[in-house]
């Protein structure tokens, strides 16, 4: 790697918090007030309706605070701003932080019922608006309606133009509550970020020290109001004594209209996603003498930040300018980490994440939770905004990274842009980056629409004469074959979700699923040249059976050309490891993808039993017999011979006489199974609560009673769901615990853990795609005192009953369960609020039940 120089005043290193982490923040509202005092008479705030200086925006501010706090609203409530872009809306929000209450934002395009929802999902009973969605818009009796800018505006009227006495404001009038603001959508169950007064006070002056913004600058405000980013918008400005440019509504969108008030307003400053932010340099490089002069100052996050964007972005700032690329956090915040774009390394695909801001950390740890060394990828942590960077309370991030030795974080990977096959995580962003360096693309995302196979979505650079197979052979030079997409295709511009990223989920949706052709005839036969060995007709009838089932292809031939049978190369690594675990013989996996047919799947030491491979164990040891000195068989073909000898029969019974038994009408088995890939979509809440209620507890008169068996009615064990955001129908997010004798979920924490980093490696798949968890605790303090040293024997049996009846239960309703153990010890005490002793005996992870219904365990 070519070596580039860094200031490490800009890149703190990781793992360590600037010095002066514990010294206490100013609150934002008194650095927006010191802006003011500073700056009175210059713009604050510039759009179509009006133009306000810092004078006149706190006369506004500090008059509809007033009216907000006579309303009932202050320090710890929450007020709710639903405002179209304006003027209005920043004089808005800066008003409800003044009186210390929480701001909501509120957009007003949702339809009533989304809006209503999300008024009484943040417990908002104030809400600001402007006078004519006062009007048009229907609210709730319970809620009181407050305009900006109207009638009842009395101190934005009369002080608005009068001036104010600034210096009778040294300080906001109100004090500041600890949450800033709750910044999200919580449809389908989702919590709000719940963003602290303190990590946003201090991610606002870092950020505004690393950009340079002075009172000279004006910002152009694009991002939407419900999108965190956009506090940064309102307050990075105002706290530094510049100027916000609001578009109108209609134009939030119109890069033409961005580059008229950029050029109108002489803006300076822009703060938004890649993907937005390439639009507007695509307008600003054409514009000419329509644009004199750019803006030099760009803050983008939200998405990996590709280096083709980063140099034009480097290119149309100027020497003088600045470009930072921000991270967000693994905490509900702005961002935590920052990249000043300069000279980049030339093995960068991507801007790094760079170090953490100030007051904040940033750790590279292993599955494990064991610090990585410099140039070892793993997960990037950080610490939480509600404790001191040097207390070790970390969360892990949705990215990967590495720390290389000068201190800077190299950017990996991205949760957003990776799928899974068979319970393996695969790095989209790899495909991705050879088709943004090639010189016809301007943009790319690669998306998995049926978890099987990749399509890349490739917008091409104006004027460019290329291809969908034409980027496709150029990835088959670049990529490894079990990364190849199954079609490139190219598209005018990508779907983009509220806040200007790239909204991959719309993508997979409309890619078209290609059928895979049907075939009862034999078919071409292997590339030439494809080693073709006759392996064994057993093993081969074998492989012939589970291929068939993956790839939905019958009948297959041994030198059937997989690839020409419709099979992808992502097929082709499933199905390498499908035999693999379910037949116990290792496959050449670039053999295979080279020469794509069963015979070579099979060859070399897959063409005979495993037996009689080279280093297979003593053909005349028992197979699958018990690991010596009590170790856990780890070889795949040792654990299936295991299970193949059924040690859990009394086989010198197979063949003695007994009595048949009739077999039940219900068949109870099919409804128990185990689920690993859940289905799409929230879970309905009847379903959700049909499962929990049959652990109800109900008085039969002779005594309270449950579903399932407990030792002398003590029910020592108790039962905890973790739920993620939007995976139950209407439950909000977090952690609760079920009240068996209510009958009824008690909220315990309002963010979920379902994090697949605290479960066993084998887990982690299976916990990423879950949407709930339930936890069987068991409470020794309950029956210890009945039973003794055999209470711990009858509790494990106790949470083997309840388990049993949650699976019964979730066949019926539709619900997939898998039972797991192995969660990381501490993970859960403190969220699910346990009792010192209780410990976690069993957990079932949930989702919805796919069609094609469980697994057997």
């Amino acid at each position: 790697m070519s070596s580039t120089t860094h200031n490490q005043d800009e890149i703190p290193p990781t793992g360590r918090a600037e010095a002066g982490a514990a010294a206490p923040a100013h609150p934002v509202t008194a650095l927006v007030h010191a802006g003011a005092l500073r700056h009175a008479g210059r713009p604050a705030l510039i759009s179509s309706r009006a133009t306000l200086t810092h004078q006149e925006l706190a006369s506004r501010v500090t008059g509809l605070a007033r009216r907000i706090r006579s309303a009932g609203a202050g320090p710890g409530s929450r007020v709710a701003v639903c405002a179209e872009p304006g003027w209005e809306h920043v004089v808005g929000a800066v008003a409800v932080m003044w009186t210390g209450a929480a701001y909501v934002p509120v957009p007003p395009e949702l339809n009533r019922a989304a809006r209503w929802q999300r008024l009484a999902a943040a417990d908002a009973d104030v809400v600001v608006t402007q006078p004519w969605l006062r009007e048009r818009l229907d609210w709730q009796a319970d809620v009181t309606v407050l305009t900006v800018g109207g009638v009842d505006d009395a101190d934005g009227a009369t002080d608005g133009g009068d001036g104010i006495d600034m210096t009778g404001l040294a300080e906001p009038p109100f004090a500041q509550g600890d949450t800033l603001a709750l910044i999200g959508s919580p449809e389908n169950g989702a919590v709000p970020l719940k963003l602290s007064v303190r990590a946003v006070a201090r991610t606002v002056e870092d950020v505004n020290r690393r950009l340079g913004l002075t009172a000279g600058d004006r910002l152009l405000a694009v991002t939407p109001l419900d999108s965190e980013r956009a506090l940064y918008d309102i307050l990075g400005p105002l706290t530094a004594g510049g100027a916000i440019v609001l578009p109108d509504d209609i134009d939030l969108r119109n890069p033409a209209a961005w580059i008229a008030l950029a050029a109108r307003h002489a803006v300076t400053a822009w703060s938004a996603t890649p993907t937005l932010t390439r639009t507007f340099l695509d307008y600003a490089e054409a514009a000419g003498d329509a644009l004199p002069e750019p803006p030099r100052r760009y803050a983008v996050s939200g998405e990996p930040l590709p280096r083709a964007t980063a140099e034009r972005l480097r290119a149309l700032a100027g020497p003088d300018g600045r470009v930072l690329y921000l991270g967000e956090g693994a905490d509900p915040g702005i961002w935590a980490t920052c990249m000043p774009v300069g000279d980049l390394d030339e093995d960068w695909g991507w801007v790094p994440l760079g170090g953490p801001l100030a007051h904040r950390s940033a750790h590279i740890l292993s599955d494990s939770l064991s610090p990585c060394p410099a140039w070892v990828t793993g997960r990037v942590h950080h610490d939480a905004p509600s404790a001191d960077a040097s207390d070790g309370h970390l969360l892990p991030s949705g990215y990967m990274g590495r720390e290389l030795p000068n201190g800077v974080i190299e950017f990996v990977g991205d949760r957003a842009a990776r799928t899974w096959l068979n319970d393996r995580p695969l790095n989209l962003l790899d495909v991705e980056l050879p088709l943004w360096r090639h010189p016809s693309v301007a943009a790319a995302a690669v998306v998995s629409p049926t978890g099987t196979g990749t399509v890349a979505h490739v917008k091409p650079v104006p004027g460019a004469a290329v291809t969908g197979e034409e980027l496709r052979e150029h990835l088959r030079r670049k990529v490894s074959p079990y990364l190849l997409p199954e079609r490139v295709e190219l598209v005018l511009d990508f779907p983009m979700t509220s806040d200007g990223r790239v909204d991959r989920a719309a993508l997979a949706r409309s890619a078209p699923t290609s059928p895979r052709p049907a075939t009862t005839a034999t078919g071409p036969t292997g590339q030439a040249g494809a080693p073709a060995p006759a392996p064994t007709t057993d093993l081969l009838r074998r492989v012939a059976s589970l291929a068939s089932r993956v790839l939905g292809i019958s009948p297959i031939e041994p030198h059937m050309n997989l690839v020409d049978l419709g099979a992808t190369s992502v097929d082709l690594v499933r199905l390498a490891t499908v035999v693999e675990e379910e037949l116990g013989i290792l496959v050449d996996v670039p053999e295979l993808l080279q020469f794509p047919s069963l015979a070579v799947l099979v060859s070399g030491h897959g063409m005979v039993d495993a037996g009689d491979a080279p280093g297979a164990p003593d053909p005349g040891a028992q197979p699958g017999g018990p690991p010596a000195d009590g170790d856990v068989l780890s070889r795949l073909q040792d654990r299936q011979a295991f299970k193949d000898r059924r040690a859990g029969l009394r086989h010198d019974l197979d063949d003695a006489d007994g009595i048949q038994l009739a077999a039940e009408h219900t068949d109870r088995i099919a409804l128990r199974r185990t689920v690993r890939h859940f289905g799409p979509g929230p879970v309905p809440a009847t379903d959700f609560g049909a499962l929990l209620a049959a652990l109800r507890e109900t008085d039969t008169g002779s005594g309270p009673r449950r579903g399932y068996p407990s030792a002398g009615g003590a029910y020592p064990v108790q039962v905890y769901a973790v739920v993620k955001a939007g995976a139950v129908d209407g439950l909000p997010g977090g952690c609760y615990y079920h009240h068996p004798v209510r009958n009824r979920l008690v909220p315990l924490t309002p963010v979920h853990v379902l994090h697949p980093q605290d479960h066993h490696e084998t887990n982690r798949a299976v916990a990423e795609r879950a949407g709930f968890a339930l936890h069987l605790v068991g409470r020794p303090e309950a029956i210890a005192p009945l039973y003794g040293a055999h209470a711990e024997t009858f509790t494990a049996y106790e949470a083997g009953a309840i388990g049993q009846l949650l699976m019964t239960v979730a066949g019926e309703r539709g619900i997939g369960l898998c039972p797991v153990v192995g969660v990381r010890p501490g993970a859960l005490a403190g969220p699910l609020d346990l009792a010192a002793g209780d410990v976690v005996l069993h957990t079932l992870l949930g989702g919805p039940a796919p069609d094609g219904g469980g697994e057997a365990p």
